[in-house]
Order: structure tokens, then C-alpha cells, then sequence
């Protein structure tokens, strides 16, 4: 917990990049924002000719925090890897806020990722146009999604809602399937090697929220937090097992394993799966599971699931051109920029 509020500040593993941040969706009087980050390389005129011509490919990153907690550039939960695959290709990397749990529904996070999809469409040309004076395109043909735990899961939706637009999918220790018991049993169960927080900490803060809003007569809308209560809000919802209780019962759409039974299907380009064997966050089971269920109704599908030793976050150590990474990545890469 200390080192999640300690390193909060510290954006210096963005020295390489320039960023734009842009709102791109107003719910009543709540903006949401997304960032845009490109290598400075890509604009800086005594690099030009070091720097590759042409539009670049674009990453399109969903961060992590249960659904709960963090934001778009919050540096724990942004994985150096990404940062150096996108200066390894001048790749640009789009990174969206979303409605955050529990103040508002997984519906709502849904529709915001989806919001972002089309709207990053209408507007990330003219937006690098304006902002480096042309020096720097995206071609919106080549997308690869990719994220960790909450931003795997988004990943892995987003790249079921648009498999003919998004070339390929990483998606890092993601929460594959909300209805599992280790998501909504309301079993206690450790995490990390945290203190356990009250039973309570969720259903008191929902009262407060409820209570703020019946003062104020609109919706409380949180899209980004990052401060030590938000933390212990997420943990607690984790070592509940409640995570998956903020899901709703009916429609298959935040349910990945339902989807892909109802005829959803992954892009062809391929899916890799990065999961520590140790996880305690999101367990690495079902991962699992999903290849599981690819194999029955998608078994042509290039889907690769590497698991290593390690915690929720083991790859945040891991650089990009570590023997493992390399390998596992390859294919997701080729396909992304052909």
C-alpha cells in the first residue's frame, strides 16, 4: 500500500514521451479524459531522420485497479514494457479514464471504453495534427489492445466488440470471469500480504456515496483515484471476494466466457495471455479457464497463455527484450504491424 501512494507522484518513466491529455466524454457535469503518448523522438526535428516516416501504430491501453481504483497515467499501475514496445516501433499509446466502481455500475465502465473507441476514431488525427503540427499520425488500421488485471479485462472486451478493427490483444493477469467464487463468494481471502480490512469497508462507503448524493441531487462519478483510501477500498473488495457482487446477473455483456459462447470471437491476429502463477488478486485458474473455453469454441484461434512465477504485477520488472517477453510477445507484434 505505502508503495502505490509513495510512487504515485513519480512520472518520471514518461520522461520519453510527450502527452495530451483530452476529455472525450461528459457525463452530466463530470468530464472523462483520455491521454495520448507518443515518443518525443517522433517530434523532435534533430531526430528526424532517426525517426521512422509514415503513420504509427497505436496501443490502445486500458489501466488497471479493479475496476476500482487508478487512472490512465497513475505510474504504479503502467507497465514499462508498454512504454518501451511503444518506443521500440514509434508507436502511439491512447490510454483512457472510465467510469470507476462503485460509484457507478460495469455497464457504465463498458460504455465509456466503447464511447472512447469511437471518439478516438473521430478525433485522434485532427488532435495530432493540432498538437505537433503534423510530425506525428496514428493509423487507426493497426491497433493492438493490451492492459493488466482490470485493463486485461477491458482489453479482452474491447477486443470482442471490434475483432475486425484491432489487430491483436495482450492482456496481463486479467479477471477473466467475474461470476468465479474468488470474485464474488464473499469468502476473505489474503491478498499480497496486506492487513485485512473490515468486512464493511465497501457497503460504508457506498452509504457515504448515497448520502453525498442525496445532498448534492446528481451522481457522485469518480474516473480517476489514486489516493490511500481508494487503495484500501479496492483491496478490501478484493479480500472480500465482492468484486464480482457489483456485477449484474442478466446480460451476458460484461462476461467473457458468455460472449464468447454467444458467438463473440477474438481477432484473428492472436491473443496472448501473461499470468503469475502466485496471483493472489486475480487468480491465474481462470486464465485457465478462458483457454479452456477457447479451445472448444474458437480452437483455430492463435491464443497463447504464459505463466510464470510471480505476483499480481510480476511483469513490471520484466523488460522488453527479457528472453521470455520477446518470445511470448512476437506473434501479438507481427500481427499488430503488418
Amino acid at each position: 500500500m505505502e508503495n502505490l501512494t509513495m510512487d504515485a507522484t513519480d512520472m518520471s518513466r514518461f520522461n520519453a514521451f510527450s502527452i495530451i491529455s483530452v476529455g472525450y466524454k461528459t457525463v452530466g457535469d463530470h468530464t472523462i479524459t483520455a491521454d495520448v503518448l507518443y515518443p518525443k523522438t517522433l517530434n523532435d526535428s534533430t531526430q528526424q531522420h532517426k525517426s521512422p516516416s509514415g503513420p504509427r501504430p497505436v496501443l490502445l491501453r486500458y489501466h488497471g485497479g479493479g475496476l476500482i481504483a487508478g487512472y490512465s497515467l497513475f505510474p504504479p499501475f503502467f507497465s514499462p514494457w508498454y512504454l518501451e514496445l511503444a518506443q521500440e516501433y514509434s508507436a502511439v499509446i491512447v490510454s483512457p479514464n472510465y467510469r470507476l466502481l462503485p460509484e457507478s455500475s460495469v455497464l457504465d465502465v463498458l460504455e465509456d471504453v466503447e464511447d472512447h473507441w469511437h471518439r478516438m476514431h473521430q478525433s485522434l488525427p485532427a488532435l495530432l495534427q493540432r498538437e505537433t503540427k503534423g510530425t506525428v499520425e496514428a493509423d487507426l488500421r493497426r491497433i493492438m489492445t493490451v492492459g493488466d488485471s482490470a485493463g486485461g479485462y477491458l482489453s479482452l472486451q474491447m477486443a470482442l466488440n471490434h475483432p475486425d478493427e484491432i489487430r491483436s490483444v495482450n492482456a496481463v493477469y486479467p479477471m477473466v470471469n467475474p461470476k468465479a467464487s474468488y470474485f464474488s463468494s464473499g469468502e476473505e481471502r489474503p491478498v499480497f500480504n496486506l492487513p485485512t480490512y473490515p468486512l464493511d469497508t465497501l457497503r460504508l462507503h457506498l452509504d457515504y456515496v448515497r448520502r453525498q448524493e442525496a445532498v448534492m441531487q446528481k451522481p457522485v462519478i469518480v474516473s480517476a483515484a489514486a489516493d490511500a483510501e481508494r487503495f484500501r477500498l479496492m483491496f478490501a473488495a478484493c479480500q472480500h471476494s465482492q468484486l464480482g457482487q457489483n456485477f449484474p446477473e442478466a446480460p451476458i455483456t460484461p462476461y467473457l466466457l458468455e460472449r464468447l459462447d454467444a458467438g463473440a470471437r477474438f481477432p484473428r491476429g492472436g491473443v496472448l495471455i501473461l499470468h503469475g502463477r502466485d496471483d493472489s488478486v486475480a487468480p491465474v485458474t481462470e486464465s485457465y479457464a478462458l483457454q479452456g473455453k477457447l479451445a472448444q469454441v474458437d480452437p483455430n484461434l492463435n491464443f497463447r497463455l504464459v505463466v510464470r512465477d510471480g505476483e499480481h504485477g510480476f511483469d513490471h520488472l520484466a523488460k522488453l527484450h527479457d528472453n521470455w517477453l520477446c518470445d511470448a510477445i512476437q506473434d501479438i507484434v507481427r500481427s499488430w504491424l503488418v
